[in-house]
């Protein structure tokens, strides 16, 4: 597959439906994933994860076994597998409700003996109508599900290539509120979480952190990439990024690359990883962190490609 096919136009009109359906499964997985899963710092243990065919909880812990919820956006199937090698699966075509998936998961679910109650209640999103009592016609298109997959794989294989370098605590999640992949870096050190925020960032907003990430787009934002250091810099808006066309942004305070940016040049990774070097030479130079002391001298291995 070629560059640009792997970096496939994001436009949000091209697929506006089909996303929305889309991010509504990744909620249902994600919900999933918060009430089985322990807890975990900065709540890593409510992310998502990738896969060679598409996105799962990974293993959650369930009376002594172990259960995983996945989508695999190549069969356009929804499944849920138990470690006594039991498993259902859910069809997500033909296209149909969003009420019609909530209903067929929970019936998956009780079939396995997996017993739970979830919020129907989207995260993070605009439209909180419930998941099961949202009856409007659904959409799927796999192809278009298939090329934003190809562009999250991207990402995440170049975020995994760049940490390896970095001797602390890191992970890439694929975040299900605001359907964004990101790279978290943690410094190692306690901060005080602000006093002005939710009850998410309290629990989030703990610990000196870089984080980067791919934003999808919506309907009203073309599809970007973010990043910021927490705790924010002195004068973060006048700190020079790279690469050309990355910027502060006002708006959401962070500093921004735009996906299209990254798509059209010679060399997307390179062009993303120029991003990534940018704000960590910030996290050193106006965050204070101890490079020599977070860098990892990874062991020679003889690899073949």
């Amino acid at each position: 597959m070629s560059d640009t096919a792997i970096w496939s136009d994001l436009s949000v009109a091209a697929w506006a439906p089909t996303k929305k359906s889309l991010h509504l499964y990744m909620q249902m997985l994600g919900k999933l994933r918060v009430a089985l899963s322990p807890a975990q710092p900065n709540w890593m243990f409510t992310a998502l994860l990738m896969t060679a065919r598409g996105i799962t909880t990974g293993p959650m812990p369930w009376r002594e076994r172990m259960v995983q919820a996945s989508l695999d956006v190549f069969t356009s199937e929804l499944s849920i597998e138990m470690s006594d090698g039991r498993s259902q699966s859910i069809a997500l075509l033909p296209a149909r409700t969003v009420a019609q998936i909530w209903a067929e998961l929970h019936a998956a679910l009780q079939a396995l003996g997996v017993d739970i109650v979830l919020s129907p209640v989207p995260q993070e999103v605009p439209d909180l109508t419930p998941l099961d009592t949202d009856r409007r016609p659904g959409a799927y298109d796999p192809a278009a599900v298939q090329r934003w997959f190809h562009v999250v794989t991207a990402t995440t294989a170049a975020f995994d290539g760049w940490r390896s370098h970095f001797f602390g605590r890191s992970g890439i999640q694929l975040w299900w509120g605001a359907l964004d992949v990101a790279l978290l870096l943690f410094n190692g050190k306690k901060v005080p979480p602000p006093t002005d925020r939710g009850y998410l960032l309290r629990y989030d907003l703990d610990a000196g952190m870089m984080n980067v990430g791919l934003y999808p787009g919506d309907d009203a934002t073309a599809p970007f990439f973010y990043g910021y250091i927490f705790p924010q810099p002195e004068n973060a808006a006048q700190l020079p990024v790279a690469p050309p066309g990355a910027s502060w942004s006002d708006a959401i305070k962070e500093w921004v690359l735009p996906y299209e940016t990254v798509r059209t040049s010679a060399d997307p990774t390179a062009t993303l990883c120029a991003f990534l070097d940018s704000i960590y030479a910030l996290c050193v130079s106006a965050a204070g962190w101890d490079r020599a002391a977070l860098s990892y001298d990874a062991p020679k291995r003889a690899r073949r490609h």
